[in-house]
């Protein structure tokens, strides 16, 4: 079989299996992605194999955990329904959720912002949120009446 036969088939898989065109093409990008790294059919590939092409994805393709899980339940889908044979590969950890700081804005950013607003009833509105719960820093009067 060819690169394009076992895709077809994975494709095929994918659509009885009631899966969405998006993760189709995604699943079948993953597997001609592998394939094409290593010059070899999905099947010809080992498991070391399979643990070297993530490292290379993280380290090098500078994939993210949303992009590497993506490729991951391509090749497991392939392995296990296309195939029908075990995932070689269990133990590939993922990466962890990236936990990002909300965006905090200085006073002197806040009262900037509010000075743009020519209508009183408009910086009322918004100093109103912005004093909320969670803005211990600033208060109304520090805002307002700058």
């Amino acid at each position: 079989m060819t690169l394009q036969d076992y895709l077809t088939r994975m494709l095929q898989d994918l659509q009885l299996r009631g899966m969405s065109s998006s993760p189709q093409e995604s699943y079948v990008y993953a597997v001609r992605k592998i394939s094409e790294h290593y010059h070899k059919l999905p099947v010809q590939i080992t498991e070391n194999k399979i643990r070297e092409y993530f490292l290379f994805l993280k380290n090098f393709k500078n994939y993210g955990r949303s992009a590497s899980t993506l490729a991951m339940c391509g090749l497991k889908f392939f392995y296990d329904f296309t195939l029908t044979r075990d995932w070689p590969t269990p133990t590939l950890v993922r990466a962890p959720h990236e936990h990002k700081l909300p965006v905090v804005l200085s006073q002197q950013e806040v009262k900037r912002v509010l000075s743009c607003l020519r209508i009183f009833r408009h910086r009322a509105c918004l100093s109103t949120l912005i004093t909320s719960p969670g803005w211990i820093d600033c208060t109304i009067e520090s805002i307002i009446f700058f």
